[in-house]
């Protein structure tokens, strides 16, 4: 994305390295799958499927300003009132909340989740307890 929040695909050739593609964000997670999910400045959220169908993007119901995507079965976020969630691999039933706070999220392919608190600290998600 840049600074407009235009999203851009790289292409593998030098000659012509970025197409853009259609919506805006600000914020993105991209793992190694290859999965793409993004968020507006609305909060809205989006996954990628213009590889896949007709549609560049299926919206996923929810508003989250942060998501972090460490695989299509990792893919956590922050709401505006830094509440933590995890997707749950069902668009009909997307989020399950987790217990803490945080002002942004880090989720790898592994499922390591780390989430950084707005006094700065930092914390590893344990599964069964909040940190």
């Amino acid at each position: 994305m840049n600074s407009l929040g235009q999203i851009y695909r790289y292409t593998g050739h030098d000659s012509n390295p970025w197409i853009g593609i259609p919506g805006k964000g600000v914020d993105m997670g991209v793992p190694a799958d290859g999965t793409v999910w993004h968020v507006n400045s609305g909060g809205g959220i989006y996954r990628y499927t213009g590889d896949q169908g007709s549609a560049d993007w299926v919206a996923v119901s929810g508003g989250l300003p942060r998501i972090s995507v460490g695989s299509r079965t990792h893919v956590w976020g922050v709401n505006s009132l830094g509440q933590i969630y995890r997707y749950t691999g069902h668009d009909s039933n997307p989020w399950i909340g987790i217990p803490g706070k945080a002002v942004d999220i880090g989720g790898a392919a592994d499922g390591t989740v780390w989430h950084v608190k707005s006094d700065g600290a930092i914390y590893r998600y344990t599964g069964d307890q909040p940190s």
